[in-house]
């Protein structure tokens, strides 16, 4: 499976970052109770947290760089998409230059927190496609049949191997 790229807001990633990691938890509450036991009680789920790290290579990596900054000084949500999960709403809460390894190459971090003032992405709209995704991935991503999608993008010729910057409209 081909994962997808990771995007955030308008800003496209080329490359995934080679480090990711996504944290979820849920708050717990532990009671003592008589006689030495506990009862334990989930009392919420907390916001996913997003952190990872990865490098910009060629002779536009400090362009790069900088169109990846000014999305961060922006400020406020966004939505996030991330390879291999459904978009979420997001605030890009640090990012960090970690250094010029040579001609060529950024390295840099960074951390998102999930946004939980927004209701759930639904999908609908007009999506632009990155080379190698499919309609079959869209239809994965939003739970919609194929079929569906084939029928709303009569323009796509190749629904297997999408070119990068196709339109994709998903009902």
């Amino acid at each position: 499976m081909r994962l997808m790229g990771m995007r955030f807001r308008d800003f496209t990633w080329k490359d995934n970052p080679v480090d990711l990691q996504v944290k979820a938890a849920r708050r717990v509450a532990e009671t003592k109770i008589p006689y030495g036991q506990t009862q334990v009680e989930e009392v919420g789920q907390e916001r996913r947290k997003v952190s990872g790290k990865g490098y910009f290579a060629g002779e536009d990596c400090m362009e790069r760089w900088n169109d990846l900054q000014q999305v961060f000084s922006q400020g406020g949500p966004g939505l996030l998409q991330l390879p291999g999960l459904s978009p979420f709403w997001a605030v890009m809460d640090a990012l960090e230059l970690e250094g010029v390894s040579g001609k060529d190459l950024v390295r840099y971090g960074f951390s998102f927190t999930e946004w939980a003032a927004q209701e759930t992405y639904a999908g609908t709209g007009v999506h632009w496609a990155q080379e190698g995704e499919s309609l079959w991935d869209y239809g994965a991503r939003w739970n919609r049949p194929v079929e569906e999608l084939v029928a709303c993008n009569p323009h796509i010729s190749d629904i297997d191997w999408l070119q990068q910057g196709e339109k994709v409209v998903v009902p």
